[in-house]
Formats: structure tokens, sequence, C-alpha cells
């Protein structure tokens, strides 16, 4: 299946390429830098949080609505033919909308999903943003801005590996399709943004609210190895152990932003509720008179500390970006019980808690090698202190990310490859695709994901026999 895919979507790149590059020769130069592809997709506009700056007055005219809006309609057509002989479809709305009522700046933004991945929620609504801004302070060259309402939180600098974005709960279910800005959700709260100087900057927040990611589970398409392999076992799944959705301590935390030496960099600071959840022994049986038979597991969300620090700098034709998170309370690893049942006798929810490091450092380059052409690698990394061997999880793991893209024919053909291996296990994905934009509202594409891995509960191993093809089509408004 691996070869089958790889093979199909080479043709279509050689053939799109092959129809494209007699036409870009033939063309006149156009005398303009064709625009990068991310400044060429609303998604990318979508994933700005702040409401969009007006035009001065005489540039307009009165809105007809007091809220301007924009959006994007995006529906893929897929089959993983190792898995099923179905064809499934993974379909979102995605609107945002922002304006002005006197003082105040509200923004908001709704999502509504259609897919059949899923054994429940198959249709879903989120309104991930909904919030309210007003000017608190202003004075020369420093400012302090407040928002109440439900708003996203962007931290690190990673190209989607990153570990200090911790903070939003996420939609996991159809996790191929979107990137992480794109699964994310907001939280409720309240927030701070203060302009200090033009080089100094702090944001914070506290949110009373807590939300969890929303994770496959049993019978979906992303249905965890592990979980499924304790079903067939007899051990059943209970109900989600959650904290209390209104706590006045569910989250808080900022980031202070500074520059040196003309290098951005940021110091983060969390305390919280982790929205991804780690699964617990819940229910525990006797033998001899030893409670050692688990008889359920549970999803349960830990209260966490996170610390970190991320950087950025341009050097030449390079940007150099790094991130840190340091978590010394709320990660929490399973011990291997299925294999020694004694160990829930020291540990009966059958996990551990042990600070951990994770770390990113990459390098983006445009026109790498041939215009239009841009790279970007990762290596990444996790350390976890006082390691016991008894855990799952290994004392250290390392990886590396890679993406490519290139556009052509005035940004009109895109196509993109991005790779990511865990070096232990060999743990791969592929995903690559090429893309032809109709018009400036209207894209089509084709694409396809592999995944490899000689450990079959691996993150990615695990789902060897989910490779797919897929059709997409998106309208940009």
């Amino acid at each position: 299946m691996e070869r089958k895919l790889l093979i199909l979507l080479l043709s279509v790149l050689l053939g799109i390429g092959g129809f494209a590059m007699p036409r870009a020769l033939a063309a006149p130069p156009d005398g303009s830098p064709a625009e990068d592809e991310e400044d060429a997709e609303l998604g990318d506009l979508l994933r700005e949080t702040a409401p969009a700056p007006s035009p001065a007055p005489a540039a307009q005219a009165k809105p007809a609505l007091p809220l301007r809006y924009e959006g994007e309609a995006r529906g893929y057509l897929w089959s993983p033919s190792d898995y099923d002989e179905q064809w499934h479809t993974t379909d979102r709305l995605d609107l945002k909308a922002w304006g002005e009522i006197g003082a105040l700046d509200i923004a908001g933004r709704l999502k509504l999903d259609y897919q059949d991945i899923e054994q429940h929620n198959q249709a879903e609504a989120d309104l991930r943003e909904l919030y309210a801004q007003y000017p608190l302070w202003s004075a020369a060259g420093s400012r302090l801005d407040v928002a109440l309402g439900k708003k996203m939180i962007y931290w690190g600098k990673g190209d989607e590996v990153r570990p200090l974005d911790r903070v939003s709960p996420q939609d996991q279910s159809a996790l191929l399709f979107y990137d992480l800005n794109e699964r994310k959700s907001g939280r409720v709260g309240t927030f701070a943004d203060l302009q200090m100087t033009r080089r100094t900057r702090f944001e914070g927040f506290w949110s009373p609210y807590f939300e969890a990611s929303d994770t496959p589970g049993l019978g979906d398409f992303y249905e965890p190895t592990r979980l499924r392999r304790l079903a067939d076992n007899g051990i059943a799944v209970d109900d989600a152990q959650e904290p209390d959705e209104w706590s006045a301590d569910a989250g808080y935390g900022g980031r202070f932003i500074f520059s040196v030496l003309k290098a951005d960099l940021a110091i983060y600071a969390f305390q919280g509720y982790d929205p991804n959840p780690t699964y617990v022994v819940d229910r525990l049986g006797s033998v001899n008179g030893l409670p050692i038979i688990p008889l359920s597991v549970a999803a349960t969300h830990p209260r966490m500390t996170l610390y970190g620090a991320d950087i950025e700098r341009t050097v030449g034709p390079f940007v150099l970006r790094a991130e840190a998170a340091y978590q010394p309370d709320g990660a929490w690893f399973g011990l291997d019980w299925s294999r020694d049942l004694t160990l829930l006798l020291e540990a009966p929810d059958g996990v551990v808690e042990k600070p951990q490091l994770q770390y990113v450092f990459g390098i983006d380059k445009n026109d790498f090698l041939t215009r239009n052409l841009f790279l970007n690698l990762q290596f990444l990394g996790s350390h976890v202190y006082d390691h016991d061997p008894r855990m799952t999880a290994a004392e250290d793991q390392t990886g590396l990310t890679a993406t490519l893209r290139y556009a052509l024919l005035d940004s009109k053909v895109t196509a993109w490859y991005r790779y990511f291996i865990l070096f232990d296990d060999s743990d791969q994905r592929h995903h690559a695709e090429i893309a032809y934009n109709l018009n400036t509202w209207a894209q089509v594409g084709l694409g396809a994901v592999v995944f490899e891995g000689t450990d079959d509960t691996a993150y990615f191993g695990q789902y060897d026999d989910r490779d797919f093809v897929y059709a997409k089509l998106k309208l940009v408004f």
C-alpha cells in the first residue's frame, strides 16, 4: 500500500509538472515575485486572532453590516484501502467575524465539522473564539489592552511540533487534515496585553473554565492501539475523569516577549489542567487478597506546571528557531503493568509522575536551491528525568521533521511534502499534496498520507494499515 500511494502521488506530481513547465516557460515574465503559498491561503488569515486593522475612513465606504467577516469551506473525500474499502469524508466550514463597537474591538470564530470516522459526534459545532477587547491605557510607545471572552492562545516557534503550545484544547479526531493552529479551540477567561516598549511586551491570561481536547476513542478511525488491546482483554473503558468545568484555578499563565541582538525571545509559564488526557487504571479487582486485577481504565487530566522559552533570529538568508518546555509537575507516564501486575501494588493507577524536558531546533530557508522552493527542517527531542525502566516511555526520544513547498505558475500550483520521523522504532509519517488554484476563491488538490513504524503501538506505527489518498476542494469567501 505504501509504495502504491507514493507511486500514485509521484505520478500526479510529474504529470502536473510536465503540463505546467511548458506553460511557465512560455508565459511572459510577471515582474513581481510569486506569492508564497501561506500568504495566498485564507487558512493563514484565519489563524490571526487580533481584529484586522481598519482602513482609513476616506479609503472605504461604510460597511453594510456592523461586522466584517471571512470564511473558508473545505471538503475532503478519501479512502484508506488497507483498512477498509469505504470512502470517507471530512468537511469543515470555518467563519471569522470582527468589528468595533465604540472603543471595543470584538471578534468571533465558529467552525462546523462533519466527518464519518468517529462513532459519535459526526457533526459538531465549536465556537472557537468570541471576545471583546478594550484599550484600558495608552501612552507614548506603550499601551494596555484587556479582553474578556473565549480566545485562542498561540505559544511557541516550532512548525507543527511546539512543546510550549499546551494551553488550548484541540480537536485531534482528524489530525491529518488540519494543522495544529486549525485544531485549536479557545480558552474562556480574561486576557491582558501590555506593550511596555517597542521591544518588550507581556501577555497574560486567567481562565476559570476547563475544556478537554477531543481525542479519538474506541471504534474511531484513529483508535489508539493500546486502548483497543485493553478492551479486547476485557478491561472496560470508563467515562473520563475531568476536573470541574468551572474552577478558580483551571488555568493561568503568560509570556514575556523581548528582543536582544536582533533576536526575538520569550519566556513562558503556565499552571493548570492539561487539556490532553492520560489513561489511568480506574478500578481494580483482587486475587488472593491482592488488588492487582485491572477492571477498567479512564482518561484523566493531570494538573501541570510548565515553564519554557523560545527564540527566533534571522541569520543571512536563514531563519533560526528554537523552543524548550520543562514540565516539573503533571507529566504522567504509564507503567508496563500488562506484563507485571504487581506494579499496581505500588502504583494503583498504573502511572508515575516524572519531570520532562521537550525541545525543538529549526531552520527555514526561502528559495532553497531554486526560486519559490521553501525548506523547513526541525530536530526535536525529549528527556524524562529520574526515568523508571518499568515505564512504557523511553528515557530519551529524538526525531526530525522536514517540509518542502514549491510554488509555480504565479502560485496557481503548489506542491508540498512533510516528513516526520521519531528515530525510536523508525516511527514515520509522510504527507504530500499538490493543489491548483482555480481562481482567487477556489482550490482543488490531491494528496496522500503514509504511516510507517516497526512498533505497532508507536505514535505513527499503530496506524500502519491506515494509509490513504484524498481529494480536496477549498472555497474562500
